[in-house]
């Protein structure tokens, strides 16, 4: 029944772009909040990494996501993870969302992972050197869940033993992290720090994720106003580029970098705005510890839509 009903939620969010005005028509019909020049627009600067987290959603903005993994495992088969995402920005500085995740193991039927509930608020409303944002998510998940989302503790994560067994075993946890980051123009650097409880033995794993990103030079142009203003298709100032990083820093026990026992990923970010509001990104990471898995691709396909509640109430 829950994997009917998550069928019936990715269709809407396929469906979703289809059933509102166009960009054009909903622009000329609503009045657009007046911005100062040292500001982005709202939605301009979107958050471009996989792990690491830095920007809320700008007020009333819409984000859907699907976002496919394939991933080469260290033991075992190789598996594809898919994570469909919906986020909104409540506030200028608060933003909450869902996720749902699937994956399947070769040779093996696809498994339903479970759903994701986050919540991030940035602390401070102006600019500082230093941006601060508190990130809160209740994952709940069983052991065939294998997206990686981040990964914390000790140890590898591949599915071992029977599938049967580890979709009926729950993974429940609450996740935190306390973000910073900082922007130069166009370039971004975000550091996050990770802790999981497991809400069944209550211990906590930690582990991190940074990125340095160079945002597209078109950045900020992809609103109504700037559509006429778009470079053409396959114009570098389109392509966004930089660099991630994640890994484990251990638990409650022995916290710290113990590199071969941890799971560490790097890998170059790229993203590309082929159209308004549609974003592709992608990352090829590669593992660095004897315990990581030796390949990662990560994937992306992101739409937004802003004033989404007013372009809602609009369609019907």
């Amino acid at each position: 029944m829950l994997e009917r009903c998550l069928w019936k939620w990715r269709l809407l969010v396929l469906l979703l772009p289809l059933a509102l005005p166009p960009a054009g028509l909903a622009a000329q019909s609503m009045p657009r909040p007046m911005s100062r020049p040292d500001q982005p627009q709202a939605g301009a600067r979107m958050d471009p990494y996989f792990t690491a987290i830095n920007y809320p959603l700008a007020q009333g903005t819409l984000m859907v996501m699907a976002l496919p993994d394939f991933q080469m495992a260290r033991t075992g088969p190789a598996f594809t993870t898919t994570m469909e995402m919906a986020e909104y920005g409540i506030t200028p500085r608060w933003s909450a969302g869902l996720m749902a995740e699937e994956q399947r193991v070769s040779g093996l039927a696809a498994t339903f992972g479970g759903l994701r509930f986050n919540t991030y608020f940035r602390l401070l409303a102006r600019d500082h050197v230093l941006h601060f944002t508190l990130y809160g998510e209740f994952e709940d998940l069983n052991q065939a869940a294998l997206y990686k989302m981040e990964v914390s503790g000790f140890g590898g994560e591949d599915l071992v033993g029977s599938l049967a067994a580890a979709r009926n075993a729950p993974a429940r946890t609450f996740e935190q992290r306390a973000i910073v980051y900082h922007d130069w123009g166009r370039l971004n650097a975000t550091f996050n720090f990770i802790s999981e409880t497991g809400l069944e033995t209550h211990d906590n794993a930690f582990g991190y994720a940074w990125g340095l990103f160079r945002q597209p030079a078109a950045m900020g142009m992809a609103g109504d106003a700037g559509m006429a203003a778009m470079p053409p298709l396959l114009s570098l100032r389109r392509l966004g580029l930089g660099v991630e990083m994640m890994g484990a820093l251990g638990d409650n026990h022995h916290f710290g970098l113990y590199w071969h026992r941890q799971q560490q990923y790097l890998g170059p970010v790229f993203s590309y705005a082929p159209l308004p509001r549609w974003s592709l990104r992608l990352e090829p990471a590669w593992g660095l510890s004897a315990v990581s898995d030796p390949f990662v691709l990560r994937m992306g396909l992101e739409y937004t839509v802003d004033d989404f509640a007013r372009r809602l109430a609009r369609a019907f």
